[in-house]
């Protein structure tokens, strides 16, 4: 026997134990071509939204451990430890940092924190504990667990941080405060696992756009999405838009106001969206409250919406005004999907709009529902020089023609834009979650909307410094050569 086959036993004796310590800009087994690389140092230096998993009564020092590692963070907990591990690996975009410790029962803690370690799709992964040992950290590090927080070390900080305060008046600094106070934000009252938490300040989609600040003249553009009917494609379209936008540089707000049942999470392969309804939970929502009601979609772009039960739909309606403005202030774009009902949030959000797109297909009576849309837009006070007609799924060898009556209330002249058919295997994808690979490999489809949202950023003063989106705002519409045997429409 060779001097290595004790070792490979251990190995396979031990296997919670074994994992190699993972190395920055490595890809884990299983992620995908796209997987960014030195994940686990960017994470560390970047991520501020963490998942944890505790008992119920460990939930105030889980928070305190985590602000004095990052003050700054959102903290939302798992139901169990299953739900936490499903969370983080079907996770897109940032991934989430894991916080685990101080559980009372169930699966341990080191198993757990060495679990979602191996899984390798954790920004970061820290374990909580007490008295912790030389040999616990040892057998931590080898598992691939980050970092270890002994709440002796923590408690024994806050200590010093109030004696020193309290003495020469010096005050402490965010982490060391937010510990010492111990302040826990208001739960829900059924106490929702996927509750965001975080401290006093900025939260951290604030924090994130801070450097890109609104569009010139302080204020972002706000598109809103409409139709007549379902299914036509506006949510994809609304998507798509998102994603061309974040590509060219600018920070993205998306807002589904289809509150019950809307979808734009999936399309963007998120799990389980940060529930809308706490907007109207405590009263008029705070800047905190709207700040951290979204969850991260890009690095400069969120998404807030729908509400996790469509009873409580109602209770958030009154509160959209208040945060379509708080987004036009911090946002450079404000995308907004809509249910094909006009609620009271759909109809503040049409009347704040600086385009309304009438989204329609070539289905029977699909314009013509368009029609009365637009009738019902106009009726709202919204001037039809801020109407744009969109054709979805459009042949662009076919002749479009509006039909004539109702369908041409509001919509006769406002500016027209064909999006391309992309395929049936474009429902396929955007429902899979796959809405930035779509864009990513390009073609007609995506083309078009890039033509349609460069050309109406342009028109809004608030095209952004990109040359391929300005490449798509000069786009000229090929006309088919004249030939003098060819069909023309005959003359009456």
């Amino acid at each position: 026997m060779t001097s290595s086959s004790p070792r490979r036993l251990r190995w396979r004796q031990s296997p919670r134990l074994i994992r190699p310590r993972r190395v920055p800009g490595m890809l884990p087994r299983g992620a995908p071509e796209a997987w960014p690389m030195n994940r686990g140092r960017e994470a560390l230096g970047m991520a501020d939204r963490w998942l944890g998993w505790t008992s119920e009564g460990s939930r105030a020092d889980i928070r305190r451990a985590l602000m004095s590692l990052r003050p700054k963070a959102t903290l939302a907990f798992a139901s169990s430890a299953e739900d936490l591990r499903e969370r983080v690996t079907g996770s897109v975009g940032t991934p989430w940092g894991v916080i685990v410790g101080l559980s009372e029962s169930g699966v341990s803690d080191m198993n757990l924190a060495a679990a979602v370690a191996h899984d390798g799709m954790a920004g970061s992964v820290v374990l909580v504990t007490r008295n912790a040992s030389g040999s616990l950290r040892s057998r931590a590090a080898q598992a691939g667990i980050d970092t270890v927080i002994d709440m002796g070390e923590v408690d024994a900080a806050v200590a010093v941080a109030r004696k020193k305060g309290s003495a020469g008046g010096v005050r402490t600094d965010d982490a060391t405060a937010s510990a010492a106070e111990g302040a826990k934000p208001p739960c829900d009252s059924d106490d929702v696992p996927f509750a965001l938490d975080e401290p006093d300040g900025l939260s951290w989609s604030e924090m994130t756009m801070a450097s890109a600040g609104p569009a010139e003249g302080g204020r972002g553009s706000t598109l809103v999405f409409v139709s007549g009917r379902g299914g036509v494609g506006k949510t994809t379209i609304a998507s798509e838009c998102a994603v061309v936008a974040s590509s060219w540089g600018m920070s993205v707000a998306v807002v589904d106001l289809d509150l019950s049942c809307g979808n734009v999470y999936a399309g963007f392969g998120v799990g389980t969206p940060v529930d809308l309804a706490k907007l109207g939970a405590n009263g008029v929502p705070s800047i905190e409250t709207m700040g951290r009601s979204c969850v991260r979609l890009a690095n400069d772009s969120c998404l807030w919406g729908p509400c996790e039960r469509p009873e409580m739909a109602e209770q958030v309606m009154p509160h959209v005004g208040r945060l379509l403005e708080y987004l036009v202030q911090r946002y450079q774009l404000v995308l907004v999907d809509t249910s094909t009902t006009f609620t009271d949030a759909v109809a503040e959000a049409v009347q704040k709009a600086d385009r309304v797109f009438v989204v329609h297909d070539g289905a029977p009576g699909s314009i013509g529902s368009a029609g009365r849309t637009s009738s019902l837009v106009v009726r709202l006070g919204v001037a039809r020089t801020r109407m744009v007609r969109v054709e979805n799924v459009a042949n662009p060898r076919a002749k479009s023609s509006l039909v004539p009556g109702i369908s041409q209330r509001g919509l006769e002249g406002a500016p027209f834009f064909q999006v391309i058919d992309g395929g049936p295997e474009v429902q396929e994808v955007a429902a899979a979650g796959g809405i930035r690979e779509l864009v990513r490999e390009g073609g007609p489809m995506v083309q078009s909307v890039k033509v349609m949202l460069a050309r109406t950023l342009a028109e809004l003063g608030a095209l952004p410094p990109d040359e391929d989106a300005r490449l798509a705002a000069n786009v000229e519409a090929k006309k088919p050569k004249f030939k003098f045997f060819s069909r023309r429409a005959e003359v009456v």
